[in-house]
């Protein structure tokens, strides 16, 4: 994804440089569906999300690891993740715009902020980015650019201060894993398949897996893929047997049952109860 750069772009109002900004809530009540945090998918946006308060587990790239008060996350486009956050906790997801004067770091990172100071200075930057007002005002976009400027330059420096984790091998090949996941999601690829592309066995990958995510390999597919079937149902109005197509499945009555196994209620009944939702 290439990278606006901000002086070079004087055609570009704030608005537009700031185009996917948002901000989301992180806690054990999530009111458009838990599936929406729990189960693995990706975001097409570099995502920060600032754990405040409370414990839990975050899945990255097939890897299970906990999470402290204090935590910042950060994760790069397209990066396979899910969160179970504990029964207090508290944070915000915040997607930014891919500028190049206010990057990420470019591989995953879990950084723990010790500094009262910097955990009050990263909160007060959220917490107004939250409330920018409309982009469309050259001055709130301004503001709110600073601020993302602000919060890339102050992860910056606290993740050049902490050293980067260590890999496993098992961890390592649970990467490749989840990448070669998200390769061939909604080809119908099996576990077999995936395994003999990257030169393991499935007993390998499911091994692997029970060890760094703690299920089996072909249990992380069917909930990256649930997450998907979630997804469209939710937010678009494609019949089942479209979405049925689209993800891989060989027929609308095998998603079906498929989605009742794993879901516990049909494609048609999770549609509804989505659509009450949302009107809530």
């Amino acid at each position: 994804m290439s990278r606006i750069r901000l002086f070079e772009s004087r055609d570009l109002s704030e608005a537009e440089r700031l185009t996917g900004l948002s901000l989301e809530m992180v806690t054990p009540l999530i009111r458009h569906g838990r599936w929406r945090r729990t189960l693995p998918h990706v975001e097409k946006l570099p995502v920060l999300i600032w754990m405040q308060r409370g414990q839990g587990r975050v899945t990255i790239l097939g890897r299970t690891r906990g999470f402290q008060p204090s935590t910042a996350i950060c994760l790069p486009p397209g990066t396979p993740f899910s969160i179970e956050p504990g029964a207090m906790t508290e944070g915000t997801l915040l997607r930014l715009p891919n500028l190049f004067e206010a990057p990420l770091p470019d591989t995953p990172r879990m950084l723990r902020l010790s500094d009262v100071s910097t955990q009050g200075e990263l909160s007060g930057l959220i917490d107004r980015l939250g409330r920018h007002g409309d982009l469309g005002n050259p001055s709130a976009g301004r503001a709110a650019l600073g601020r993302v400027i602000l919060i890339s330059a102050l992860i910056e420096k606290l993740a050049s201060t902490q050293a980067v984790a260590h890999v496993s091998r098992p961890a390592a090949l649970a990467v490749r894993f989840a990448r070669m996941v998200e390769k061939h999601l909604c080809t119908g690829a099996t576990l077999e398949e995936i395994g003999a592309e990257m030169g393991v066995t499935a007993t390998h990958l499911t091994r692997t897996l029970r060890e760094t995510a703690g299920m089996t390999a072909a249990a992380y597919m069917q909930a990256r893929l649930m997450h998907e079937a979630c997804r469209r149902l939710s937010d678009t109005d494609d019949a089942a047997a479209t979405i049925a197509a689209a993800l891989g499945f060989s027929s609308a009555a095998y998603f079906t049952r498929a989605f009742g196994r794993e879901m516990g209620k049909t494609p048609s009944a999770f549609r509804a109860d989505a659509r009450r939702v949302a009107r809530a």
